[in-house]
């Protein structure tokens, strides 16, 4: 295993690296507030077969907040930066939640850089989340902005309320240009709705859905059901 960091723009953004011998690459992004750690099971069941490039998003894990304010758009041009970085031609991306978040902003921008795409528990627009989730995103966003006039501590929570209330913001066509093979997986338990994540498999292209028994959080709760779903579609 190979680690380390590499500055994108402001920030130091950590990485690792298993399957260095391996040619196929596999990016894993996770979602909000976790690390690259969150895939501690996944590696250990898909380094045999993939060269896996974790990545702590920026202002996550151990990799440096930089000097602007967290979003997802900065998120996905560091993820390009670390790609650039170690002269991959071409990866296939798995990311959960805002880590599906910003591989689908990546792929509308950098169509050839994408092989493959699996987006577990992403949403285009905050509208994505069930009704009861959205209201409780915002609640939790209006506290987390009062909090941060009380503590500068507090702006931390106000930036990770942020990339959930107001990113991202895309308008559903946006996705049309996606020409990756794409695999968008949505728990039947999901806080994310149905009827949104069979909208994305709608719009990309070149995509499927598939509905998993379970949560939003399916993909660690189930690690080894979660990687052979990933191996099987790479596979195809």
């Amino acid at each position: 295993m190979e680690s380390g960091v590499i500055l994108s723009g402001s920030a130091n953004i950590y990485y690792e690296l298993y399957g260095e011998e391996n040619d196929s690459v596999l990016v894993l992004l996770h979602g909000n507030g976790e690390s690259g750690r969150s895939f501690k099971k996944h590696i250990d069941i898909l380094k045999d077969r993939y060269k896996l490039l974790v990545i702590d998003s920026r202002g996550h894990g151990r990799s440096e907040f930089g000097k602007a304010q967290l979003s997802l758009g900065t998120m996905s041009v560091d993820l390009v930066n670390v790609i650039e970085h170690f002269g991959f031609e071409k990866v296939s991306i798995a990311g959960f939640s805002d880590g599906a978040n910003i591989a689908m902003l990546t792929a509308i921008k950098n169509n050839d850089l994408i092989d493959r795409l699996i987006l577990i528990g992403g949403n285009y627009n905050i509208h994505g989340f069930t009704l009861g989730t959205e209201l409780m995103l915002r609640a939790g966003y209006l506290c987390s902005c009062l909090g941060a006039f009380v503590s500068p501590v507090n702006r931390f929570n106000k930036e990770y309320f942020s990339l959930m209330v107001k990113e991202p913001n895309l308008k559903k066509e946006a996705l049309s240009v996606i020409r990756a093979k794409t695999l968008v997986i949505n728990g039947n338990k999901d806080m994310i709705k149905t009827s949104h994540a069979r909208a994305i498999a709608d719009t990309i292209p070149n995509a499927q859905l598939k509905i998993v028994d379970g949560d939003h959080f399916w993909i660690y709760r189930k690690p080894e059901e979660a990687c052979k779903v990933i191996d099987e579609f790479l596979s195809e």
